[in-house]
């Protein structure tokens, strides 16, 4: 399902900005500012859509009654343990659950690239590891491994499609080569986890371990991570860290469409320096923590200084159309960020726990273990925009808040550096007026939207009225249209979503081959960052790759004359 034409900037990038980013940024700038309008003319889906997905003639199937020793994959003749079929499967193989329960005993590892594990069409499957406890082994339901058995490079390429997932210390994980102490420290990347339920792991639901990069992960319901923690008596805080999805490090990822709920700390976090993360049209309630962070707090050993040497833990991350309602921390984080976008977010009854809340939007400060290297960044150049935040009268919280530290080990740490560029905001807090805090030198404690506009010298357009929100959570208020998040529908109740054949276009370049999964046949284009065409290609087939020679670190343009168009990074 494409809701709008999604422009991904896939890079590594230091600062000062290299290759050209400063441009890569504006230009996505004014992308999303177009794309506002985009967001009302249809509805998005929430959660996982019906299971048409067709089983292809040559899969091998995998049922609970199925029988090891007998088995050759066939319909009738069907393996008892997924393991088993994938340990059988060739690379590009389709792995067929039929309907029913699977406890495989530990994880279920995908080794091969190309790799996909479905439901039956018509069916639905279920990995459970609930009973299955190994304490701190972090065994995951679903593991997308780093090293491909058979290439010996990374595993690319596979798919989770319409499959429940119940327990494993992560329900899902993406695994990385980068602590092996080899030369090569990629992890598994360009795979997608799609229309799947992914609940009641130990830790976290999702995890992305560093250099696992271009995952997607879209329409699927995540929730009640942290089933290790759910006793201490500092769960309700949400500082016990079991996140719905944590990234560390893993660049480019795509959150969308997904339902997020119930989870121990917070919702979605990409830090350790994580590039060109979009998270986006997702439903995020009830998190003990933050509901959507960009950056937080890593330890130094995961960021890659080569590329990132000052640690920002997350470099030109966008969060759009959301919708957040009822977390105990702030709605939206940002942490040691550089060139976030947050816009047309709508944010409900967020920043409900006192001292640990700080605001609905908040600019935080990191540690990162209390290390002495140099990093420790302020926030850097945020664009905030088109958000609504909508707060009950109970809420003591300002609306947004800049935070300050005159730590005695570190020196002053400080949640922002400059003003943010900020307008076209709505702020309400029934019964009172909204409040604004900047902690820095000079800066404002509670004080009004308009002592705000005048402090950092923005909020053009910015209002503080009750934007009346309907039970779709849109604006009825007209003085807030084209604000907060747009359709976002109950994951229960919503419409049914376009024909599956209608899926998003992936783009990525590995071992000098570009590579475009799509389901149509086209004229793939290759144009340099000024508008110069550097080579084209007839793409035949659904999943097509072509040799391409630039020098790394260049910039391109992908195009696909259906009309998709792509930013990626020549590496």
């Amino acid at each position: 399902m494409r809701q709008l034409t999604v422009i991904n900037a896939i890079m590594k990038t230091g600062d000062p900005i290299k290759n050209g980013a400063r441009l890569i940024f504006s230009f996505t700038l004014l992308l999303m500012m177009s794309a506002v309008a985009a967001y009302a003319q249809t509805p998005v889906h929430i959660g996982p859509r019906t299971n048409n997905y067709a089983d292809p003639v040559n899969g091998i199937y995998v049922s609970p009654t199925g029988n090891d020793a007998t088995a050759d994959g066939s319909i009738g003749k069907p393996y008892k343990s997924i393991n088993t079929a994938l340990g059988k499967a060739q690379p590009g193989a389709t792995i067929i659950l039929r309907g029913g329960t699977y406890r495989e005993g530990r994880r279920v590892r995908i080794q091969k690239s190309n790799t996909t594990i479905k439901s039956a069409k018509g069916e639905w499957a279920i990995i459970d590891l609930t009973t299955y406890d190994t304490g701190c082994n972090e065994h995951s339901g679903v593991d997308f491994y780093a090293e491909d058995q058979v290439t010996g490079g990374i595993v690319t390429g596979c798919k989770l499609q319409c499959v429940e997932v119940k327990g494993g210390y992560y329900a899902v994980c993406f695994e990385t080569k980068w602590d092996w102490g080899k030369p090569d420290r990629r992890g598994a990347s360009n795979n997608i986890v799609e229309d799947c339920r992914l609940h009641h792991s130990t830790d976290d639901v999702v995890k992305v371990k560093p250099n696992c990069d271009n995952n997607i992960i879209r329409y699927n319901e995540i929730h009640n991570s942290g089933q290790a923690h759910i006793n201490h008596p500092d769960y309700p805080t949400g500082q016990r860290n079991a996140e719905g999805i944590d990234n560390v490090n893993g660049d480019s990822m795509h959150v969308h469409n997904n339902y997020i709920h119930d989870i121990c700390s917070n919702g979605i976090y990409a830090k350790g320096g994580a590039i060109g993360v979009r998270i986006e049209n997702n439903r995020v309630e009830r998190t003990n923590g933050a509901g959507i962070a960009l950056g937080f707090d890593s330890s130094p050993e995961f960021f890659d200084t080569s590329v990132n040497p000052h640690y920002y833990e997350n470099i030109g991350g966008v969060v759009c159309n959301n919708l957040i309602i009822d977390t105990g921390w702030e709605g939206i984080g940002l942490y040691s960020s550089k060139d976030a976008q947050v816009y047309n977010n709508t944010l409900i009854n967020v920043a409900k726990l006192g001292m640990f809340a700080r605001s609905a939007i908040y600019f935080g400060i990191v540690t990162q273990d209390w290390k002495s290297h140099p990093g420790r960044p302020d926030n850097v150049n945020p664009a905030i925009h088109h958000n609504i935040v909508c707060q009950p009268a109970g809420n003591t919280m300002p609306m947004i808040e800049i935070r300050l530290d005159n730590n005695s080990q570190l020196g002053v740490l400080s949640g922002l550096s400059g003003k943010p560029t900020m307008n076209n905001n709505c702020y309400y807090i029934s019964g009172k007026s909204a409040a604004f805090t900047d902690n820095r030198s000079g800066g404002i404690k509670n004080a009004g939207l308009a002592a705000w506009k005048t402090h950092i010298g923005g909020e053009s357009g910015t209002i503080e009225v009750n934007p009346s929100l309907n039970t779709a959570y849109m604006p009825a208020n007209s003085q807030c249209a084209g604000m907060g998040a747009q359709n976002i529908l109950d994951q229960t109740t919503g419409t049914e979503a376009p024909p599956l054949s209608q899926e998003e276009t992936s783009v990525y370049i590995s071992n000098g081959h570009l590579t475009v999964e799509s389901s149509v046949a086209e004229t793939v284009q290759v144009y340099s960052i000024i508008g110069t065409l550097i080579c084209h290609f007839q793409k035949t087939t659904a999943k097509a790759s072509f040799p391409i020679h630039q020098p790394k670190g260049t910039l391109l343009i992908i195009k696909g004359n259906s009309g998709w168009s792509k930013k990626i990074f020549f590496i």
